[in-house]
């Protein structure tokens, strides 16, 4: 009886390591948050745990180039997709894009609606003694397109001392829910999701580059293939529209 206790608690246990193994870690954007997390109950749906790890893509490009256990890698620009897979031949294939985004300008308070954006007397009006939070502008996606949108628009060189440089998009939204400065640059599915912030406007796209999230398969775990597939099926598609995602364009995300 004891011999028989014994064995079965051993396969019990490497029945869970084997489990553990076969966990799914998807390292994504910030942005994409909510996104993970209905792809998560979808894979569960088909006995597949699937962790997210979120942050800036920059921060989770570094990481997994250093050796972070990611399965998937989801990016918020290709730019640190293209480090990335240029760091010991990343990927077990080659990067793609799933979805796009837009940028807005947001705020925690009842601000009125912006009239032009390429007047910075304008801008001047809705911060007043604050600040603008966005993304920082050397490494954080979100902020590398504001800063884009701004110069683009005329305004930079007035406002770019009077900028809150964050660490991703979600702490930038953050800051506005908070009344700790008067505005912000996001994504339009960050303002989508809040209930705390309105949009104030919507910088045209011409003013900044397309903003794409590429994905790429880092391992050859069947469950992460399994898990790379859910993301590009309908469901997840759909999942993708209704958070206010645009559609991939039709192009390759990661050109080197």
């Amino acid at each position: 009886m004891y011999r028989f206790l014994t064995l079965l608690l051993l396969t019990l246990s490497c029945n869970a390591f084997a489990n553990s193994s076969q966990t799914v870690y998807v390292y994504a954007a910030s942005s994409m948050t909510q996104v993970v997390q209905n792809l998560a109950q979808i894979a569960a749906k088909h006995n597949i745990e699937v962790k997210g790890v979120f942050g800036s893509s920059s921060s989770l490009a570094r990481q997994i180039a250093n050796g972070a256990p990611a399965d998937i890698f989801i990016s918020a620009n290709t730019q640190w997709m293209n480090y990335l897979e240029q760091q010991q031949n990343k990927g077990v294939q080659p990067a793609h894009v799933i979805a796009g985004n837009e940028l807005v300008v947001i705020s925690g308070d009842d601000l009125p609606r912006v009239p032009t954006l390429s007047d910075s007397m304008v801008w001047q009006a809705l911060i007043g003694n604050g600040r603008i939070a966005i993304g920082e502008t050397n490494t954080v996606p979100v902020g590398i397109y504001a800063k884009q949108a701004l110069v683009s628009l005329g305004v930079w060189s007035s406002l770019s001392k009077k900028t809150a440089p964050m660490k991703n998009t979600r702490a930038v939204l953050a800051m506005v829910e908070r009344k700790q400065v008067p505005v912000g640059i996001v994504y339009a599915t960050d303002a989508k999701q809040s209930k705390m912030v309105k949009v104030l406007a919507h910088i045209p796209a011409k003013h900044y580059a397309p903003i794409q999230y590429p994905m790429l398969l880092l391992t050859d775990k069947s469950n992460a293939n399994q898990v790379y597939k859910m993301m590009q099926a309908k469901p997840m598609q759909d999942v993708l529209g209704e958070l206010g995602f645009s559609p991939a364009p039709k192009i390759v995300a990661a050109t080197h």
